[in-house]
């Protein structure tokens, strides 16, 4: 899927933000951006013509070959809230960029968190919604999770919210193994994505790499993880 990394195909960074703050007061490392930060970042971005690309088109371009832009990227978040929608989603959509939001359905509709109103206008808008389990579980330390609770019917409720079909999966803190990505398998998923560890030869689809981004970064130091890692 995503980003098989063969050599035969071009490696796509793909970012994965967590938490953005609405004000400037706020944490700023891995898991936590200031909305003037991810905004600089963003116009960094669009200003060295960069094209953000969805899962499909990366799925397909690793799968069969077919093209990309030439400066490709894929911008995702993690975790469901609620400033993904009132702050990250309009300045992608200024910079005309399409984000692909691993949503958590434990916690929508409660305060702080993305609302199933807005999860339907984001998918309205092009933006790309996708599951990250219902509850956050760590699918590699406990095994015993339900598939159903956990892949079957957060993707039937996000299908049901979106209007748009759930391919896509991220796995909570990056952590998976060869069972998780087979339920995943078997419950109709085409891809997965991790945090920064090896991808996968097996399964490329399945162990697609990200880049966590530091709110500390500034935009040079943004272009060098992104040259280095990709």
């Amino acid at each position: 899927m995503l980003l098989s990394y063969c050599l035969q195909y071009q490696q796509v960074p793909i970012l994965c933000y967590h938490n953005i703050n609405n004000t400037d007061s706020g944490k700023e490392d891995l898991l936590h951006i200031s909305e003037k930060h991810f905004q600089q970042q963003m116009q960094f971005l669009y200003n060295n013509g960069y094209t953000a690309i969805t899962p499909d088109e990366l799925y397909a371009h690793t799968n069969g070959g077919a093209p990309l832009p030439s400066k490709p990227i894929m911008i995702t978040f993690d975790d469901s809230h609620e400033t993904h929608y009132s702050v990250a989603v309009p300045v992608l959509n200024k910079f005309h960029f399409r984000g692909v939001f691993f949503i958590m359905t434990v916690c929508l509709n409660k305060t702080g968190w993305l609302t199933t109103n807005e999860v339907r206008k984001m998918a309205e808008q092009g933006h790309i919604i996708a599951c990250h389990t219902w509850d956050h579980t760590n699918l590699a330390l406990h095994p015993s999770y339900s598939v159903k609770e956990q892949m079957l019917k957060p993707k039937a409720y996000l299908e049901k919210i979106s209007g748009t079909s759930v391919c896509y999966f991220a796995f909570p803190y990056g952590a998976w193994n060869e069972q998780a990505i087979k339920d995943l398998k078997q419950a109709d998923y085409i891809g997965a994505f991790q945090l920064d560890n090896h991808q996968q030869s097996t399964d490329p689809n399945f162990t697609v790499r990200r880049i966590m981004v530091s709110g500390k970064w500034t935009t040079d130091q943004l272009k060098e993880t992104i040259d280095k890692a990709f």
